[in-house]
């Protein structure tokens, strides 16, 4: 029992690989587009409450839904393996680089685009290499996880 325990792995099969894929293909699609952009006026809210509840309290959401998001990346990245970690890590980086860029300048903000959409390529790049081996694994009829480091 606690065997299997240790080896649950975030992407156990190909449809958790290509919604994988498929997900990251997106947001990073939209970093790109992001970069290219260079949007000049963003909420600095990442849930922007202020229209339904007061200024304190919305403040205080804003903060606990970060410190939500902080403490489930590193759920996911605990429970990942191998090159399933560079796939989370590359989501955590570019979100945390998102919450982030809110509170810096105009020029340091689009700086971080350019960072936010490479850790995006580098996880779009480890969701291709989990699909290729998740598909590769099943026509051998294996039924291992592909990652095997």
């Amino acid at each position: 029992m606690e065997r299997s325990i240790a080896k649950a792995r975030l992407i156990e099969n190909r449809l958790t690989a290509v919604v994988a894929f498929c997900l990251t293909g997106i947001v990073m699609a939209l970093s790109f587009r992001e970069v290219a952009r260079h949007a000049q006026h963003k909420s600095h809210w990442f849930l922007d409450l202020r229209s339904i509840l007061p200024a304190p309290a919305a403040a205080v959401v804003e903060i606990g839904f970060c410190l939500y998001l902080f403490w489930l990346g590193l759920v996911f990245y605990r429970v990942a393996r191998g090159k399933e970690r560079i796939l989370v890590a590359g989501w955590i980086g570019a979100l945390f680089l998102g919450l982030i860029q809110r509170l810096v300048s105009t020029s340091a903000a689009a700086a971080m685009d350019w960072v936010k959409a490479a850790c995006m390529l580098l996880a779009l790049l480890a969701a291709v290499d989990i699909l290729l081996k998740t598909f590769a694994s099943n026509r051998a009829g294996l039924n291992d996880h592909p990652d095997s480091c």
